[in-house]
């Protein structure tokens, strides 16, 4: 499970609006776009006082309907060798393994990693995470598979990680899942 960090914040403008160009999109909205994302400004209140006012020269404006979705325009070109799943800023690679297969994921990784830096993003490998799922009896399927690095850094190999609100066991049974819900009950 891949995390970008600060995803939305860090859109680059110009590529948003060259990649909503390519897919398209009129001139006018185009030119409505720009001036959405281009001609803003923003500041800070703590307390009853202000700072200045200043451009942002990135990201979508947070709480705007558009930003999501601007989001995953943004994204829409990153592919992988594996299967890849997008649902706002989470994004989820998997394969299936046999026991004696080689693992491609790594590379599905490392093609995620550099287009990120072509597009001014970064995968935050302390919040990404690895879960293996297996019904192996002998336990030794872990042992065999590599494990993943970004920017030269293991990530993290969980026993349960939350994809869209399921809390998803490497057992795959739904035991922790439970247990999550009920403990929000409490």
């Amino acid at each position: 499970m891949l995390d970008f960090s600060k995803a939305f914040d860090l859109i680059n403008h110009h590529l948003l609006l060259d990649k909503l160009q390519s897919y398209g999109l009129p001139a006018h909205i185009l030119r409505w776009m720009a001036t959405f994302l281009l001609d803003r400004t923003q500041r800070v209140k703590i307390g009853n006082e202000y700072s200045h006012s200043g451009h942002p020269n990135g990201g979508v404006p947070q709480g705007a309907l558009s930003g999501p979705k601007c989001f995953l325009v943004y994204i829409n070109d990153l592919r992988t060798t594996v299967p890849l799943y997008k649902y706002v800023d989470d994004s989820t690679l998997f394969e299936i393994c046999d026991r004696n297969d080689v693992s491609v994921i790594q590379e599905s990784v490392d093609i995620a990693a550099r287009w990120t830096e072509q597009n001014d993003m970064k995968i935050n490998s302390e919040k990404s995470k690895e879960i293996i799922i297996s019904f192996a009896q002998d336990g030794n399927f872990r042992s065999t598979i590599p494990n993943i690095k970004i920017d030269g850094r293991d990530i993290a190999q969980v026993c349960h990680a939350k994809l869209l609100g399921v809390t998803i066991s490497q057992d795959l049974t739904w035991n922790k899942h439970v247990d999550n819900i009920v403990k929000k009950g409490w």
